[in-house]
């Protein structure tokens, strides 16, 4: 799932570089990188739900990211989203989450994610993660790892957190990661 996932951000991220002018020219000498950044950080042990039932979570979280960079090392495209697994399991250890399912990214989710009740800017996720992958374009690495933000990974530069208050700390890895990996 996390190879498809990956190879349509990064055909989708070719084609829009393909069709715009990028300031670059036509010798100009693109590349393209990805970065996955997996974590499991918010699985959560057996707990007592209000049924009074054990349940326990197990969640995989993974920021993937594809960049284009330019032969100055200028991100001239980002992309950026989240697959995000959660799989629920008894106090048996027994699974109880569908194994069939399909569990769309973030971006796949688009308003559905429901994150803007919790957003004090009114933005879905989809919104905020445009506006950060907005930010990059034009930025090296260096000045993307420069990214102001709090000990908490929040983003702090006044023009972002208008329309980005989430926490950023893994985008900003996953697509550091994806600029060291272009070729």
């Amino acid at each position: 799932m996390k190879k498809v996932i990956v190879l349509a951000l990064v055909l989708v991220l070719a084609l829009a570089v393909a069709g715009c002018d990028n300031g670059a020219g036509s010798d100009g000498d693109l590349r393209l990188g990805k970065g996955i950044i997996t974590t499991i950080g918010s699985s959560q042990d057996l707990t007592e739900n209000n049924d009074g039932d054990m349940v326990g979570r197990a969640q995989v979280d993974s920021v993937i990211a594809a960049v284009m960079i330019d032969e100055d090392g200028k991100v001239v495209s980002v992309l950026i989203d989240t697959a995000q697994t959660r799989v629920m399991f008894n106090e048996d250890g027994e699974i109880t989450s569908d194994l069939t399912a399909q569990y769309p990214t973030k971006k796949e989710l688009g308003e559905d994610y429901n994150m803007i009740r919790a957003s004090g800017i009114g933005r879905e996720w989809d919104e905020q993660i445009e506006a950060i992958e907005e930010w990059m374009i034009g930025k090296t690495a260096s000045e993307i790892s420069d990214m102001p933000m709090d000990d908490d990974g929040y983003p702090t530069d006044v023009d972002l957190t208008t329309r980005a208050t989430m926490r950023v700390d893994s985008y900003v890895a996953a697509v550091l990661k994806a600029i060291d990996d272009a070729q």
